[in-house]
């Protein structure tokens, strides 16, 4: 090899060294894909909260150590309804859009861990996983579906807040082993009383005009049915600004208990339902259809399954309803009358209480919609809750609205006054004739001042009575539209709006203070 070819070979081998190092040189390293991820929304392509059709909320309960399962979605019909709640209608869908907003703007602030052993620590834990051990760590798992195709748009497990950055919670996906720390300002309630109408009778209590309180109870013997404990009371008041009355009241030595009477009509203002049970469709269509309750024999059980009992009336021809624990009947100045029955008393957890034990298909067959309920003592480590079913009614009464306007009464027409013989032409004047003019004049004048008075009357009356047909027909209204939601539904009440409602004397009356008795007469010597 000759030295110009030497030469070559040494300067190709050094250039092919620079070139392999031009590309085997330092480079900046490139980011881990966690990290890439940082600063990103979890679900960039959700960006329409109308298109969120259902919302479930899965989260640890720890007073019944179960996962409690919440959601609401919408039916084809458009309604809004909680599946797991027997289908009751929502109110909350402000709610959904508040929190279907939120979820679509979380992103990921920074990378809290990249393990999934470190899910506990962090409280983001999947609650529906098979696995779970630890629910100490299990967080709250939020899944957001379209209606088109049941599409995920948003699944997310939120965890622990983070330690001195108040609002920023640990958040993964759940087919994620990296949790990130986000900030996140969603309240989602899985509570049933937070979703639905909070206000169950739509009673203004300023229009609260008499309450009656049928108090008693009905104890189950194995020779039938027997009634205890009878009691009535009734209160009234002719405006709102006026006390309330008690009918029996001996006003000398008792008045009546203005606390317990308040408590009485806050209840009733504010009469809030902590569970549901739906009705029959043979009971719910015959409510819906005005036609009563009709006394088949399996609505019959159904009803005594619930703490109801038909029971013949006096002259055998027809069935009333008996309820276990008494009624309230509330009548306002609309003309509506609510019929407020009380059953038996149910206890269970949170849950149990809003939609009873439910079976695993969650449905039952028609007729047979009741609730398979089973002993407290079967879940001895759940809080038991005590409640009070309660089946309610609305009945337009047209004496709620004070007395019909009477016509006014037209004045008769003064009687004609005899007119005295004619005068000869050279007779003096009688003194008769005079005084009968003054007197056709006078009685033509009252006469007018009675016709205006009437044709007054007669206007007023008018106007009146448009008033009151206004007011019966928007009563009428609105007991249709109340037995129209009431018609599908058994309700269930807390044990102290129960107590609140179905009052006694022993607590609606006290005894009358010293400064508020009449003064006594002085005894004689």
């Amino acid at each position: 090899m000759n030295e110009s070819m030497r030469t070559m070979i040494y300067v190709g081998a050094a250039a092919f060294s620079l070139l392999l190092a031009w590309f085997a040189g330092p480079t900046v390293p490139k980011a881990p894909a966690e990290f890439s991820t940082v600063g990103k929304e979890f679900y960039p392509d959700f960006t329409d909260a109308s298109a969120a059709k259902s919302l479930q909320v899965v989260s640890y309960n720890s007073d019944t150590a179960a996962v409690r399962v919440f959601g609401v979605e919408q039916g084809p019909d458009g309604v809004w309804r909680i599946p797991s709640r027997h289908g009751y209608p929502v109110d909350g869908k402000d709610r959904l859009g508040k929190s279907a907003t939120s979820i679509m703007g979380i992103k990921r602030e920074g990378l809290a861990g990249k393990r999934k052993t470190e899910h506990a620590q962090f409280g983001v834990l999947d609650p529906l996983a098979e696995n779970v051990s630890d629910f100490k760590g299990v967080g709250n798992r939020v899944t957001l579906k379209d209606a088109k195709d049941g599409k995920v748009l948003a699944d997310l497990i939120i965890g622990k807040e983070v330690k001195g950055r108040p609002g920023y919670y640990y958040v993964r996906a759940p087919k994620e082993d990296q949790t990130y720390i986000a900030k996140v300002g969603i309240d989602v309630s899985t509570k049933f009383a937070d979703w639905i109408e909070a206000d169950l009778l739509k009673l203004d209590a300023t229009k609260l005009r008499s309450v009656i309180i049928d108090k008693h109870s009905i104890e189950i013997t194995a020779e039938g049915g027997k009634m205890v404990g009878k009691e009535a009371n009734k209160l009234t008041r002719p405006n709102a600004t006026d006390k309330w009355k008690l009918e029996g009241l001996d006003e000398a030595t008792e008045e009546v208990n203005e606390d317990e009477v308040r408590k009485l009509v806050q209840s009733l203002d504010d009469l809030k339902i902590v569970g549901v049970r739906p009705k029959s469709e043979r009971l719910k269509k015959r409510l819906q259809d005005d036609k009563g309750i009709g006394g088949d024999a399996r609505t019959q059980a159904e009803l005594r399954d619930m703490g109801f009992f038909l029971v013949p009336t006096e002259n055998q021809r027809s069935l009333m309803m008996i309820s276990q624990e008494g009624d309230v009947y509330a009548e306002t100045d609309q003309g509506v009358l609510y019929e407020l029955h009380f059953g038996s008393v149910f206890s269970g957890s949170e849950e149990e209480v809003e939609s009873g034990f439910i079976k695993s298909s969650d449905s039952a067959a028609d007729g047979d919609q009741k609730d398979t309920e089973k002993k407290d003592e079967d879940k001895p480590n759940s809080k038991k809750i005590k409640s009070r079913y309660l089946f309610v009614q609305a009945v337009f009464d047209p004496e709620g609205l004070g007395p019909k306007p009477e016509p006014p009464v037209k004045p008769e027409a003064p009687a004609e006054t005899p007119q005295p013989n004619a005068a000869k032409p050279d007779a003096p004047a009688d003194a008769n004739s005079t005084e009968n003019g003054t007197g056709e004049a006078d009685a033509k004048k009252a006469q007018e001042a009675a016709m205006a008075t009437y044709d007054a009357d007669v206007k007023k009356y008018d106007a009146d009575l448009k008033a009151y047909e206004e007011k019966a027909k928007s009563g009428q209204k609105m007991v249709k539209d109340l037995n129209r939601r009431f018609a599908d539904w058994y309700y269930v009440i807390s044990g102290d709006s129960f107590e609140n409602l179905r009052q006694g004397r022993k607590t609606l009356v006290k005894p009358k203070t010293e400064s508020a008795k009449p003064d006594e007469p002085a005894k004689q010597p």
